[in-house]
């Protein structure tokens, strides 16, 4: 016993030796991490293709005002080939021209010769505008327009294409200019516009004028096998645990999808989904810019642009962004707005998503046949006749497509004929203003 303080102070010392040496490689410890390469990451489940911001924030129709006749688009062909140029373009600063401009101001601005005007179905932020054309200016205010319009007056004399943009809704007008020679202008510009049609000006007391096309328009009647993106695969992109989300069927028609927190309906008939996460509802302010810029990445971030979907409507208030289905150019309409992709906003993150889940790719040959829409002074006839819809309150007379839903429920009929657009909603000008026999608006 009388080593035992001897074997206690050893051992000691060993404890504090051992001690220290473990501190230290844990200090100087450097694990061998693995590179995760990029092939190894979870792919982002896709619908579709992803799109260009141009693609979608784009025009329903182009005018053009020269030698005081009128000429415009019918189709995209026209559409597509400028708005692949707008890129390539560069504005000077922004110049603020005039504010609270009259109804008639706004409609002699339009009718001057050599301008090109661009019509879009909603006011345009030029925040998020300015990722299509830049500006020699990065503060941008939180300014919109709905008519872009090109004076092209001046690129003989001074090699300055003059863009002015026109909000209808906040009657404000602001310029930029853009350096370009007549050879560029000659060769990208108007010969993207030949082969337009002549167009007629329907003067309105009180309103904004209506374009129409001046002579009788032959446009394809399709029809189109359906195709379908399974609701499934919404259910993998949109809840944050898919695994556990439970798989109700209500009806033959009705399908819903629920984690306790969120909810997915799915309206089998029409091929039409509704998400809901009530936790992320807000009505916070958001400025127009941000709220498209949101929606447009959240959309387009699984692809989910499956076919010519345009922006056609922002709420600021109620945060909603809506894109509608255009077809050979042509925008389509269905009841029930079938036809359109709808996001609301909440806090931070999506609140809402409806849209539809079909697929317009294959048409049938066989069933393709011509129709004769008649001119657009016979559409702006009818309405004048109605009692339901008055010509001053119309925002637009435009030819369009009625998306039909054929009985065996595996066909969609594409019906040509002219459209009514009033305070965000469409009417359709009954057949008699496209050559049949049923008189007003449907």
């Amino acid at each position: 016993m009388k080593y035992i303080e001897q074997i206690k102070s050893i051992v000691l010392l060993f404890l504090v030796l051992l001690s220290i040496v473990l501190t230290f490689s844990i200090w100087t410890y450097t694990p061998s991490l693995q590179v995760i390469e990029e092939s190894s990451q979870v792919d982002q489940l896709m619908v579709g293709k992803k799109k260009n911001l141009q693609e979608v924030i784009k025009p329903y129709r182009i005018l053009v005002r020269d030698r005081g006749e009128w000429k415009g688009t019918i189709g995209s062909t026209a559409i597509n080939d400028l708005m692949d140029i707008l890129p390539n373009w560069k504005g000077s600063e922004l110049i603020p021209v005039q504010n609270n401009m009259s109804i008639k101001k706004m409609n002699d601005f339009i009718r001057m010769d050599q301008r090109i005007t661009f019509f879009f179905s909603e006011e345009v932020p030029i925040k998020v505008f300015h990722s299509i054309v830049p500006f020699s200016q990065d503060d941008l205010p939180e300014l919109t327009f709905n008519k872009l319009i090109m004076d092209w007056s001046k690129v003989d004399s001074e090699k300055v294409l003059t863009v002015y943009f026109l909000s209808g809704t906040h009657r404000t007008l602001y310029s930029t200019e853009i350096k370009m020679n007549e050879v560029y202008f000659q060769s990208t510009v108007l010969q993207a516009l030949e082969g337009l049609v002549a167009y007629q000006e329907v003067e309105r007391s009180n309103g904004l004028s209506l374009y129409v096309p001046k002579d009788e328009i032959e446009l394809v009647q399709y029809t189109y096998y359906i195709d379908e993106i399974h609701p499934d695969t919404f259910r993998d992109i949109l809840f944050y645990d898919p695994a556990i989300v439970r798989k109700n069927v209500e009806s033959q028609e009705l399908l819903k999808y629920t984690d306790g927190m969120t909810l997915m309906t799915v309206d089998v008939k029409n091929r039409y989904l509704n998400y809901v996460n009530p936790s992320t509802e807000s009505m916070a302010e958001l400025p127009a810019s941000r709220l498209l810029l949101d929606s447009f990445e959240f959309v387009n971030e699984h692809g989910g642009f499956t076919g010519d979907y345009r922006l056609t409507s922002i709420n600021e208030q109620k945060h909603i962004v809506e894109y509608q289905l255009y077809k050979q150019g042509f925008p389509v309409f269905s009841t029930d707005t079938t036809t359109r992709i709808t996001t609301t906003w909440g806090e931070n993150q999506l609140f809402r998503y409806k849209r539809p889940y079909f697929l317009l790719d294959l048409d049938i040959n066989s069933e393709k046949s011509q129709r004769k829409v008649s001119p657009g002074l016979s559409a702006v006839d009818v309405l004048e006749k109605s009692k339901q819809l008055q010509l001053n309150e119309v925002d637009d007379i435009i030819l369009g497509y009625y998306l039909k839903q054929n009985d065996n429920n595996l066909l969609f009929t594409l019906e040509p004929g002219w459209f009514a657009l009033s305070q965000g909603s469409w009417k359709r000008i009954a057949p008699e203003a496209t050559g049949g026999g049923k008189n007003g608006l449907e």
